[in-house]
This record gives C-alpha cells, sequence and structure tokens, in this order.
C-alpha cells in the first residue's frame, strides 16, 4: 500500500461522510475559477489573468486609436493590431477554461476515489488487509 492510500484511509476514518458529501457537492463557477487560484499551478492562472488584462487594456487603446485615424494605411495597422489583440485574448480565454475543467475533473477524481475507499471499507472482512491497487 502506497503513502496516498494510507492518506484517504486515515481522512475517510477522521472525517468520513462530511468530506464526501463536501466533494461530492457540484462546484459553482466562481468556486471552479478560485479553485484555478490554488495548488501548483496557481501561478498560471495569475498570469493568464494579468496576461489578458493586458491585452484587453491593449484592445482598448488599439480601438480608440484606430476610431482617431484618418487615413487608410494607419487605419489597417490599428486594426491589425486589434485583430491579433482579440486573437490573444481569445486563446488566453480558451487555455483559461481548459484549466478550469482540469481543476473539476481532478475534483471528480479524488471524489471518486474517496469513495471506493468508503466502499472497500464497508465490504472488507474483518482481519484482512485489502490488496493494493498496482497501476
Amino acid at each position: 500500500m502506497n503513502n496516498i492510500d494510507e492518506q484517504i484511509r486515515s481522512a475517510l476514518d477522521a472525517e468520513d461522510r462530511k468530506a464526501i458529501d463536501e466533494i461530492g457537492d457540484g462546484a459553482g463557477l466562481f468556486e471552479m475559477i478560485g479553485m484555478t487560484f490554488s495548488g501548483k499551478q496557481a501561478w498560471m492562472a495569475y498570469y493568464m489573468y494579468f496576461l489578458g488584462l493586458a491585452v484587453f487594456a491593449s484592445l482598448v487603446y488599439f480601438v480608440i486609436q484606430y476610431l482617431g485615424t484618418s487615413d487608410i494605411k494607419s487605419s489597417l495597422n490599428w486594426a491589425l493590431l486589434i485583430i491579433t489583440c482579440m486573437f490573444m485574448f481569445s486563446m488566453l480565454k480558451i487555455m483559461g477554461w481548459q484549466q478550469i475543467q482540469k481543476m473539476e475533473l481532478m475534483r471528480e477524481i479524488k471524489r471518486l476515489e474517496m469513495r471506493i475507499m468508503l466502499v472497500s471499507e464497508k465490504n472488507k472482512p474483518p482481519g484482512r488487509q485489502p490488496e493494493p491497487m498496482g497501476i
């Protein structure tokens, strides 16, 4: 049995049904967004939101400059920058949603692990150790 299995067993013994009910409830959108700001890859969420804010501010500036130009050449230059910002902003949004989906998937996997551990604890005959699962 590895260390994570022991940790899950001790967590089930200590918190049992409360933890399963807590994880069993579906997370809302804002809770899932908040989950991206914790963990080992929180820096990526901070970076994406900071970069998204910078790209959006640039987009607003470029639109203002585009609307203020009178000649075609500078208009096309500003329009190209606007299109580039919109593309970058779209890519950042896609990456952000992928992070949210990853966190939701990890949450679901943890919930299933806890449910499996609870079922195996209930079905285990007394005095017998379960065999470790090879992954």
